[in-house]
């Protein structure tokens, strides 16, 4: 009896390192296409330096004043409500989890192989 516990034991203990290989592998390619497809979107909805630069600075804790006035004033802080508005239907960003009313993004730039002078040339 302690033979046959011990075999099915092994064996199930076999099968979740399958299963758990199985996920990792599932997990990276998941993440390639997400890559992917957020950069495309980055890419194509924040073509100026000005947006993606509003973007990096949203980390959830500056209001869209603070970044007002981070930026100079290049934007309004109704312009950055706006963009946050527009990024969230969109899904790139999110509610921030410690302060209502303000946004952070899903994924920096860097983290894309992106940055925000790639355009400086766009204002």
């Amino acid at each position: 009896m302690a033979v046959s516990m011990e075999r099915l034991l092994e064996q199930i203990l076999r099968e979740q390192r399958e299963m758990l290989d199985e996920q990792k592998r599932i997990n990276r390619q998941l993440r390639f296409v997400a890559h992917r497809q957020a950069r495309d979107l980055i890419e194509s909805e924040l073509e100026k330096s000005i947006e993606r630069r509003v973007y990096e600075l949203s980390d959830g804790i500056r209001s869209s004043r603070e970044i007002e006035k981070l930026v100079n004033k290049v934007v309004t802080q109704r312009t950055v409500v706006t963009w946050w508005q527009k990024w969230r239907k969109l899904g790139l960003v999110e509610q921030s989890t410690t302060y209502s009313g303000r946004m952070q993004k899903v994924m920096p730039l860097e983290e894309l192989g992106l940055s925000v002078s790639d355009d400086s040339h766009l204002i």
